[in-house]
């Protein structure tokens, strides 16, 4: 029997499935990391191809018995940088292999919530982004511009903001409130030498204050709700970018992410602003994004046959 090989691959682990020909998964498993722009591109290869010769030796297989594999890997949405892993790849892989294809960890989650259909996801964990899919089958994406000039609506984003309030707060460029209070008693804050402190920690998450910000929220303070509104914006402004960008009407769009996955303040203010949206349909998503690389593989299957 021969087999497709998808992969979900991020910063702490990487989801694969294995399945037949026809798409039927035959075994799920997960590894180690494969963010290449982390860990570096040899390591990556190393742990994906690791984690592959694992899965197929639990089901008595080896490369050999691949037709496909397609890995799904954060960092790989620019094609230099695709192909500087799929070299890394192929520069470990018997020489008659060369059916290895790297795509963004955002392709295959697409394809993986829409089950190869037409739509749009939009991502909001520690960073955010929006891809959809049009009728002629053209991808399209917004935002995801990395912490430094994007990722608005993001835990990131959120967290700067709130930081940088407090940040006011404590020298008297904004009023001092139960926003201040709060952050103080949880986070052990007296003054400002302290919230440097923090923040300058080698190991401090500024996406992780997202997470006070909504119990901020459900709490009631003000200022914690101006902000989550405010981020919850910049999200709504990405879903009519592609609405426009995919001319689809209705637009099917899957909430994917740590944020507006949950059941949260934030994610009840966005599919409230959500459902204000004419022309939008939500839906859950379908598959897992390791599937939709084992989709994406098995296009690339049938593609060739007809061509033969």
């Amino acid at each position: 029997m021969k087999y497709i090989v998808g992969l979900d691959g991020g910063g702490t682990k990487t989801r694969c499935v294995i399945a037949d020909n026809s798409g039927r998964p035959v075994t799920e498993f997960s590894g180690g990391p494969s963010n290449f722009l982390s860990i570096g591109d040899e390591k990556a290869a190393s742990n994906i191809l690791s984690i592959i010769k694992s899965g197929l030796a639990k089901i008595d297989s080896s490369i050999e018995d691949v037709s496909v594999i397609l890995a799904g890997v954060s960092g790989a949405g620019r094609k230099l940088h695709a192909d500087r892993l799929r070299n890394s790849l192929l520069s470990k892989l018997p020489e008659n292999f060369t059916h290895i294809f790297v795509e963004s960890d955002g392709r295959v989650a697409l394809e993986g919530a829409l089950a190869g259909g037409t739509g749009a996801i939009l991502i909001a964990g520690t960073g955010s982004v929006i891809y959809g899919k049009d009728s002629s089958g053209r991808i399209h994406r917004a935002g995801g511009f990395g912490r430094i000039i994007g990722d608005e609506g993001s835990g990131y984003s959120i967290g700067v903001k709130t930081l940088r309030l407090v940040s006011h707060m404590l020298d008297g460029r904004e009023k001092a409130g139960e926003m201040l209070e709060s952050f103080s008693t949880i986070f052990h804050i007296n003054n400002a030498d302290d919230l440097i402190t923090l923040v300058h920690n080698p190991g401090f998450d500024v996406a992780s204050i997202a997470m006070f910000a909504l119990r901020a929220a459900d709490e009631g303070i003000t200022q914690a709700k101006k902000i989550l509104d405010a981020e919850s914006d910049e999200l709504i402004r990405q879903i009519y970018v592609m609405k426009e960008k995919t001319g689809l009407s209705p637009l099917t769009l899957v909430l994917i992410g740590s944020l507006i996955e949950n059941d949260n303040y934030y994610s009840q203010l966005l599919i409230k602003k959500i459902k204000g949206i004419e022309g939008l349909e939500p839906a859950e998503r379908k598959f897992s994004p390791e599937m939709g690389a084992v989709i994406m593989a098995g296009k690339i299957l049938t593609a060739e046959e007809n061509s033969l």
